[in-house]
């Protein structure tokens, strides 16, 4: 069923007001939804409700008059603007709705801003307010009576209040400790316990994902060999199989602690990503293999085929594709972008001292048109079927994927990573709001439906 969302003004009479219980609507949305005067109905915020009788009122404005009592209990925030509500003529009840929460790991900065993530959140921020859809952020935290405190976006920045607890959370927190500490697992299985739907719930793990993938027959010619690095013997045999090969830290992520082994006349060759002086010479497996160990420091890595990636002026070059899940839970391309690493770097993170260009008008650069369109046509179908694929085998509910593909030097598409809290940082042109603020809004009222 598609919800029927209005927009009208909320006000609140004073704390003088001692009709407590009832609900004034103004004059033509009292008719549009057939109300009886004195009638009772249930007003409900996120995960709040409060039993309230009817009354009729005169406004030049879609509005409805509460109690200062049921303001407090309903745990509204102030509203500058008009909000969407949601009369069921079954149930009774009108629904301020749907109440969306980004789920974090921090507080403001002494600035008062969220840092990186300030100018997205503050894009959500914009975009919901044009919808009417109240919106704040929210820690992991007990789930007590139907509340929580979260920041709310006030006039003067960003308000410390007590909240109805959200119709649907979206999980941006971006540290893989915070996801592993008994709160975060109990904040989650109170979600599930109450019906609320939490999406991109968790860090992906490469081997994880590698392992999932695995289960698309489709996918294997573009999923280079990835094992667990653990043992000796299979470490060993690896490199037998492939002379070059990569080390990377299963939970990683920004091209941090990556490490590309390279067989040259029998000793081992180790580059490590984005540091100076990075280039060491083992003279055995059995050495490289102790000293990878070490390097390790007991955190799960993989071992990953080396690939003769493509290339422009000696800069590797991959593509973050980053796509969301639509209303009618398909995925989508929201952009693709290229990233051209620093020169001599084993990884073109932006983190590492890459750059960004569109895909297309990358591709454009470096092959004819008919070419361009196709590689990208091929990269698009790639990252479409990544995304289903995880989707179908994982039990997380993800609305928002990033995934890195890159070409080799045939131009032959492989899957490189794939990324449950992709970056923030946009380099493009858009009108008012970036596609992805859209794509998650309205991903976020589609399953509050």
């Amino acid at each position: 069923m598609t919800l029927k969302y209005q927009k009208v003004f909320i006000t609140v009479n004073s704390a003088a007001t001692r009709k407590k219980a009832l609900l004034f609507v103004e004059e033509k949305l009292f008719q549009e939804w057939d109300l009886q005067y004195g009638e009772p109905l249930t007003l409900i915020a996120g995960r709040r409700s409060v039993p309230v009788l009817v009354q009729t009122f005169a406004s030049p404005e879609s509005t409805i008059k509460i109690s200062h009592d049921t303001n407090q209990f309903l745990s509204l925030p102030p509203f500058s603007g008009p909000v969407s509500v949601s009369f069921h003529a079954e149930e009774r009840t009108l629904q301020i709705a749907p109440f969306l929460a980004v789920l974090i790991n921090q507080g403001p900065l002494q600035s008062g801003t969220f840092g990186e993530m300030e100018p997205f959140y503050q894009e959500m921020i914009a975009y919901c307010n044009q919808k009417g859809f109240p919106f704040f952020l929210a820690k992991p935290q007990p789930l007590a009576d139907g509340i929580l405190t979260g920041y709310w976006p006030g006039a003067n920045g960003w308000e410390t209040l007590e909240l109805p607890v959200p119709d649907v959370f979206y999980n941006r927190i971006h540290s893989r400790k915070v996801e592993g500490t008994p709160l975060f697992e109990n904040f989650s299985s109170e979600l599930k316990s109450l019906a609320i739907p939490m999406f991109n719930g968790r860090f992906l793990s490469k081997h994880d994902v590698h392992e999932l993938l695995l289960s698309d027959y489709s996918l294997l010619p573009h999923l280079p060999e990835t094992v667990m690095f653990n043992e000796q013997e299979p470490f060993m045999t690896f490199l037998d199989k492939y002379p070059v090969s990569y080390l990377k830290p299963s939970t990683g992520s920004q091209g941090r602690n990556i490490c590309k082994l390279t067989e040259s006349s029998g000793r081992w060759v180790i580059e490590h990503a984005g540091t100076e002086n990075n280039i060491h010479t083992i003279e055995t497996k059995e050495k490289l293999f102790s000293a990878l160990k070490k390097f390790c420091r007991n955190q799960a890595y993989i071992l990953q085929k080396g690939i003769s990636l493509f290339e422009i002026n000696q800069k590797l070059v991959d593509f973050r594709i980053l796509l969301h899940k639509n209303g009618q839970n398909q995925w989508k391309v929201t952009s693709m972008v290229a990233r051209i690493g620093d020169s001599g770097n084993i990884v073109s993170n932006l983190a590492q001292g890459g750059v960004m260009k569109n895909g297309f008008d990358f591709l454009k650069e470096i092959v004819d048109h008919q070419e361009a369109k196709r590689l990208y046509q091929s990269l698009i179908r790639l990252a479409k079927k990544t995304a289903v694929a995880l989707d179908d085998n994982h039990p997380e509910l993800f609305g928002e994927l990033g995934i890195d593909l890159a070409l080799d030097s045939n131009k032959h598409p492989w899957i490189i990573e794939v990324n449950s809290k992709p970056s923030k940082k946009f380099q493009g042109t858009y009108e008012t709001f970036r596609p992805s603020v859209k794509s998650i809004i309205e991903f976020m009222y589609a399953i509050n439906e």
